[in-house]
């Protein structure tokens, strides 16, 4: 995955984090005919739980569903983190529901649904 990168200002925490949200959204839309529509959230939880130690930001992932999250409650978690460094943990949380994806599908679903993805983020970039 290719995060989004801080080269200019123009691009805030809110921007990202929404990036990130629509992201995750498309996984679920994708994933959920072949494995339910549960699937992505607990992708997603079971992602945080991994990399909660090197995002602490995080943390707000691991015990609500990432539907229930809206960029301002995100906001809360992210006094002092830059937006290279949101671009970063988000990335991480989507190498890690990837690679949770492929434990349950193998390459079936994740290498043209990770295409996807990284196209939709570099639109923001």
């Amino acid at each position: 995955m290719l995060p989004i990168h801080d080269n200019s200002s123009s691009v805030s925490r809110e921007q990202v984090t929404e990036a990130y949200l629509k992201a995750i959204g498309l996984i679920d839309e994708r994933v959920a005919p072949y494995l339910g529509k549960a699937t992505t959230r607990v992708v997603v939880q079971g992602a945080a739980k991994r990399i909660k130690d090197a995002y602490p930001f995080l943390s707000c992932l691991i015990n609500r569903p990432y539907t229930d999250v809206i960029p301002s409650i995100i906001h809360e978690h992210l006094s002092g983190i830059t937006t290279h460094e949101l671009s970063k943990g988000l990335n991480a949380l989507l190498d890690e529901c990837f690679a949770g994806l492929r434990e349950l599908t193998g390459d079936l679903i994740v290498p043209p649904l990770h295409e996807e993805v990284a196209q939709q983020l570099q639109q923001l970039q």
